[in-house]
């Protein structure tokens, strides 16, 4: 996973959304650790295709030395 198309292409498929268990309002992301930020931005992405107002992403930690 040394680029980020293969690192996005790892998480195809990885993630659904259940439409009916949406809230209407903004929504929290919360992820434990960010590496490549693929999962926050595909998580993303689904609420939004999905229908939510907002995403809010957060990270408890963060491998990067920036």
């Amino acid at each position: 996973m040394e680029n980020r198309y293969h690192q996005c292409n790892n998480l195809d498929g990885a993630f659904t959304v259940q439409r009916g268990a949406l809230p209407k309002g903004a929504v929290l992301l919360v992820d434990d650790v960010v590496d490549s930020a693929w999962t926050l931005t595909l998580a993303a992405a689904l609420l939004r295709q999905a229908g939510t107002a907002a995403v809010y992403p957060f990270a408890l930690a963060t491998t990067s030395a920036k």
